[in-house]
């Protein structure tokens, strides 16, 4: 999951409540994945109005997403 959200987070900027609709979880899995990564340093999070909008802090995770889901979808294809 958490690789779900910083490859959706890599796209544009995104609230708790849209990415609880996208990946059909409850809010509470969404806000304790993303605490793990605001940890880790991985996304960041700024307040606008009365909505939290994370990010990805770090550039140079796009190439890294993007082969970590190449390596996923490699091994389901082969099984």
């Amino acid at each position: 999951m958490r690789l779900q959200l910083v490859a959706g987070l890599m796209s544009q900027e995104c609230n708790v409540k849209h990415m609880t609709e996208c990946l059909g979880v409850a809010q509470a899995t969404v806000s304790q994945q993303l605490a793990v990564l605001r940890a880790a340093g991985v996304v960041t999070h700024e307040r606008k109005g009365n909505q939290v909008c994370y990010r990805v802090t770090r550039p140079w995770l796009r190439q890294l997403v993007h082969l970590i889901a190449k390596a996923q979808q490699e091994d389901e294809t082969n099984g």
